[in-house]
């Protein structure tokens, strides 16, 4: 095993911050609201700005913000911090037509979630952006590890292998932008910019985390298949996984790329007069 095997995909070390949904209150409970912006995302079908959905919804931009922060929070809703804008996860696919035309579905990202914890064995996970962290959409084999991933989860996006596999996909002006919120000094930027170059090459990131008791392997789901970037994760114990590293890494890739395949062709079927 080379070092890179044993560090990551050109890893840059960072302290990865982790924030547990119950860890904040939220900071809305309405329920009545939290629908009408579901509703107002069916009849827009875009991603939308506080102050779109403020106006159409008649809120005070200062409970609209609370009530989308809370949205976040609980992983049913999706911020590109980038542009601004919120859009619904995979979490609600099933809420409505646009979002099934949107997501395929949610048991089309599910069923990948499932196919690849019954050929490995191993936790695996669907996350997104948001802002300065990456956010678990969803887990299966939550329960195969002592500290069991949950939905709504965050972790940081330096210093996570989520992170590096999302930020692989960005242009070098995105990554210097995060890096600059992020008040990173130059070493780590400079780490930082050599890992993503590392990961986007490799097509796929591989690192420790849980204090390096678990070791993980991410790569990006294909961005045709969802309106919000989207990374699939896999992580059990550190040297279990490091044992396995080629093969889970090759069965990772296969599965996606089948993954994309059935996708396209449903979607030539679903086209077809």
């Amino acid at each position: 095993m080379n070092e890179n095997d044993r560090r990551g995909t050109g890893r840059a070390t960072q302290s990865v911050k982790v924030r547990r949904p119950g860890e904040r209150r939220s900071l809305s409970r309405s329920a009545t609201r939290a629908l009408d912006v579901l509703e107002l995302f069916g009849e827009a079908r875009r991603p939308l700005r506080a102050i779109e959905m403020s106006k159409a919804l008649g809120l005070h931009p200062s409970s609209m913000n609370q009530l989308l922060k809370t949205m976040v929070e609980s992983a049913h809703l999706t911020f590109e911090a980038h542009l601004k804008t919120y859009l619904p996860s995979p979490r609600l696919a099933q809420f409505s037509g646009w979002m099934l035309a949107s997501y395929g579905g949610d048991e089309r990202f599910r069923r990948l979630l499932r196919k690849l914890n019954a050929a490995s064995s191993e936790v695996v996970t669907l996350t997104t952006p948001n802002d300065l962290y990456m956010q678990v959409l969803d887990v299966v084999g939550a329960e195969l590890t002592a500290e069991a991933t949950e939905r709504g989860l965050r972790v940081s996006i330096f210093g996570s292998t989520t992170g590096a596999a999302y930020l692989s996909t960005l242009p070098r002006t995105e990554i210097d932008r995060l890096i600059t919120r992020a008040r990173i000094s130059e070493e780590g930027a400079s780490a930082i910019i050599a890992q993503a170059a590392a990961v986007r090459k490799a097509g796929v990131a591989h690192g420790p985390s849980g204090g390096g008791r678990y070791w993980s392997v991410a790569l990006p789901l294909p961005t045709a298949s969802s309106p919000a970037p989207l990374i699939l994760g896999l992580a059990g114990p550190a040297e279990r996984i490091k044992q396995s590293l080629p093969r889970l890494q090759h069965l990772m890739r296969d599965m996606v790329e089948h993954w994309r395949l059935e996708g396209d062709a449903s979607d030539a079927r679903g086209h077809q007069p």
